[in-house]
């Protein structure tokens, strides 16, 4: 007899087939059991598709990754890798291995298996029998094969629906200063909304025109590929990185790829191109989508002639909609592409390249795109993301709660309301340009409604989901706009419409820890056993790490640089002291990191007017970190060609390297990689702490403590509602806070520690040294009842952690390691 679940019966099919066989002679089951199929294959323990022999801690990623897919639905995994093991391959070849065999599955009439629920989660009457469910149910009809990749993208039918008008311009929400990289949202062509239901989005051309002589009524819609996976990043860097590994494995070849991006980053259209600002680019797209030209064609036919109205999109690249399908054709028979690659070949066409990805997320297997795209419920509704039993998988998802109530906050200031007036005013009067006045010149008087409206959308949240603020300056006394804004605190209902669609959501990074505050925060009705955790140290030796806890500098002063005492001239000189017998132990390059650009600022100028810069420059070029994010590549390819022309021997055979003066939180801290020579050495300057005087993180801890308190046993008792109003000093509401309030400000700090010096480790071969300087993290305990920093260390840097008592020692320390690994490598 054939089993279900192996060569032997299970002790369950035992148990049930002893019990039946007493009751009837002729078990009604035993003629569905062997007629049924065999069984689908266990969870994979090889991946080919591999371009290398994987790390055994790489195989137990993978089989932990196809395990949790194939337990859903609704499964939930966390998956914390640090950066060089292998983390993004891994995900690919076991979500993507895991796509495959769930769609044979389902192809050979095993639907309720290819879902890894198993036969119990199939439906049927409650107080039915569970052997009854097992044996009984028909199986459903197989579902139509993976088409060959000549049939990917057969023409599309011009749906009567039009597109949503949920969508507002990128950049109108806060992203965390990520918002070049990130996927605008699309306008509706006609302002209409139509309440389109996921998957079901129309030709995103549908404002152009065709060809003359093409009848835009002849494209049949295609049929929608699902399951789907999702891969989510934050950002433009991460998600190329992303595309980049998934060319090494067989599966670009396999399954149908698409990559999202921004206007920004894909309008080949040069007059709006070099608008520059995103909310500019955005509303020049829709303003040439919806001023639709009109023209008078002949048409011959029933032996009758005439003419029709042509109406077609003023942009020349959505002008001819044969361009478009050659777009989608020739982006299939590529493979995987990220971004740049799908810009070349608009250029290269002729066509929109933005609208021409868009048309291709239905028939797609593999949608990468931004986190707004994904996780902001109007991105999602106007793309016709479909989540519907697919698996989304998000990484660098260590701080995706923060990320996640960003994206819903809105924000208007006092001029964009007398701004908007002023400019309705000189329109309704013949004025000229719209964007006359325009106090930002962000854009026209559109953003600003926008805005507006969006903060209006906000008050239908319940009030203890967020908070209203209202300032007449920021924080600190820099000059601003007075202005009102709505501050999501809410994170884990918005994230629920995300796992109660998909099939699984798995969520990768680094660092993942603390895992009880991801838990609060994002799904707190769980206990912790419903959630799949799995954790690898890196994969470099201990000897290709130093971490030192760096307490005092040369000349015996003890560091301290917390906010009463890093401004102290005495701290800085001692600070630039230190670098400057530094940069002459550390060969290559060095990045160090300060708290914030103002800090940074001043310590920098005061450098500059003791000689401690001159000093420095005699080893190291030195370069900082630029506030504009246009100009970070172009800085970054400066510092890496300085370190390799040192390299080489070309120039001052005297200069070792070059130093890069960076700031925690900024877009080198995240995202950027110091492999190798790029990064040989990681300072971090203090504890980044941010500012308690920040209106809103405050709001954010006051809420934690609000329902944290009835889930952790021990804390303090939660603000009452009479306090909610009331502007307490930020030192006094982390007082007030209790353990939970605290733990999460705590872990703000160093989740910006272990992102910032984990860029120098990125392969097995990469060594690097980490200075944390700074007294504190000497410390086991902390006079205002905080825990000691180093204990939220990965646990590969902690196990390695060293504490310079002394500056000679820290000196000692350097250059035996860099020596030996000299050596090595």
């Amino acid at each position: 007899m054939k089993s279900l679940f192996g060569r032997k019966p299970s002790l369950f099919l035992e148990k049930v087939q002893g019990q039946h066989a007493r009751e009837t002679p002729n078990p009604p089951h035993q003629r569905a059991l062997d007629e049924m199929p065999p069984p689908p294959p266990p969870p994979r323990q090889d991946f080919p598709a591999f371009p290398f022999a994987p790390y055994p801690i790489q195989s137990e990623f993978m089989s932990f990754l196809y395990s949790a897919l194939s337990s859903g639905p609704r499964a939930l995994a966390l998956l914390e890798s640090p950066t060089g093991t292998g983390k993004t391959l891994s995900i690919i070849c076991s979500a993507l291995q895991w796509l495959l065999d769930h769609r044979d599955a389902a192809s050979r009439g095993h639907p309720e298996r290819a879902n890894g629920s198993g036969p119990a989660a199939v439906g049927g009457e409650d107080d039915e029998p569970e052997w009854m469910r097992d044996f009984t149910l028909q199986p459903l009809p197989p579902k139509k094969d993976i088409r060959k990749k000549s049939e990917i993208h057969p023409s599309r039918k011009q749906g009567t629906r039009k597109m949503g008008d949920s969508e507002k311009s990128e950049g109108i929400r806060e992203n965390g200063g990520e918002e070049e990289f990130l996927l605008d949202e699309y306008e509706s062509d006609d302002g209409e909304g139509t309440g389109r239901q996921p998957g079901k989005r129309a030709h995103c051309g549908g404002a152009s025109s065709s060809s003359e002589g093409e009848d835009v009524g002849d494209e049949e819609e295609e049929e929608e590929a699902t399951p789907k996976v999702y891969f989510t990043s934050r950002t433009h860097s991460q998600l190329s990185q992303f595309v980049r590994e998934l060319k090494r494995t067989d599966f670009s070849g396999k399954l149908r790829t698409v990559c999202l991006g921004s206007r920004k980053s894909l309008c080949i259209n040069m007059d709006v191109q070099k608008l520059g600002s995103a909310n500019r680019i955005n509303e020049r797209c829709l303003e040439l989508l919806n001023n639709k030209k009109s023209s008078k064609i002949k048409v011959e036919g029933d032996n009758k002639k005439g003419r029709r109205t042509k109406t077609s999109c003023r942009c020349p690249m959505l002008g001819n909609r044969s361009l478009q399908k050659q777009f989608r054709s020739e982006v299939s028979d590529h493979g995987a592409l990220d971004i740049e690659d799908l810009a070349q070949i608009g250029r290269k066409i002729g066509t929109c390249p933005y609208y021409g990805a868009r048309d291709m997320v239905r028939s797609a297997d593999l949608v990468v795109l931004p986190y707004q795209s994904l996780l902001l419920k109007s991105a999602r509704e106007s793309l016709g993301l479909n989540l519907k039993n697919s698996v989304v998988i998000i990484d660098e998802a260590h701080n995706l709660a923060d990320s996640l109530t960003s994206m819903y906050n809105s924000k208007v200031e006092s001029s964009q309301v007398s701004g908007y007036a002023n400019k309705l005013f000189i329109t309704e009067n013949g004025g000229g340009n719209l964007n006359h006045g325009q106090p930002h010149g962000e854009g026209s008087s559109i953003t600003s409604f926008q805005d507006l409206t969006a903060f209006l959308s906000s008050l239908l949240y319940c009030n203890d989901d967020g908070r209203i603020i209202v300032a007449r300056h920021k924080p600190g006394g820099q000059p601003e706009d007075a202005y009102i804004k709505f501050v999501m605190l809410c994170a884990e209902k918005t994230f629920s419409e995300v796992t109660d669609d998909a099939h699984a959501v798995i969520m990768a990074g680094g660092t993942l820890q603390p895992i009880e505050e991801t838990r609060l925060r994002l799904f707190p009705g769980l206990l912790p056993s419903d959630i799949k955790f799995f954790s690898c140290n890196h994969i470099v030796p201990p000897e290709s790490i130093l971490p030192i806890a760096v307490t005092c500098g040369p000349s015996g002063k003890k560091f301290d640089f917390s906010h009463s005492s890093r401004s102290s001239p005495n701290m800085i000189e001692e600070l630039g002291r230190f670098l400057c017998n530094i940069v002459t132990i550390v060969p290559e390059g060095i990045v160090m990191f300060f708290s914030s650009y103002e800090y940074g600022k001043q310590v920098y100028d005061a450098w500059m007017a003791s000689g401690a810069i001159s000093k420095i420059s005699k080893k190291k070029h030195v370069f900082r970190e630029p506030r504009s994010s246009v100009d970070v590549e172009v800085i970054l390819n400066k510092y890496k060609e300085a370190i390799q022309s040192c390299s080489k021997g070309s120039g001052d055979a005297s200069v070792n390297g070059a130093l890069l003066l960076a700031v925690v939180g900024g877009k080198i801290s995240e995202g950027i990689n110091f492999s190798d020579g790029m990064g040989r050495c990681v300072l971090m300057v203090g504890l980044p702490y941010p500012s308690p005087d920040d209106i809103e993180l405050m709001e954010t801890i006051k809420h934690i403590g609000n329902y944290s308190t009835s889930s952790v046993v021990g804390d303090d008792k939660p603000f009452s509602r009479n306090d909610e109003c009331k502007l307490e000093p930020g030192f006094d509401v982390l007082r007030k806070s209790g353990k939970s309030g605290r733990e999460y400000y705590e872990n703000l700090c160093m989740k910006a520690v272990n992102q910032s010096i984990g860029r120098a480790i990125r392969h097995v071969n990469d060594y690097a040294a980490m200075l944390l300087v700074d007294s504190r993290y000497a410390h086991t305990s902390s006079s205002r009842g905080f825990s000691c920093p180093v204990e939220k260390l990965p646990q590969w840097i902690k196990a390695r952690l060293t504490c310079g008592q002394n500056y000679g020692e820290v000196h000692r320390l350097l250059h035996q390691f860099f020596k030996i690994n000299k050596q090595i490598h």
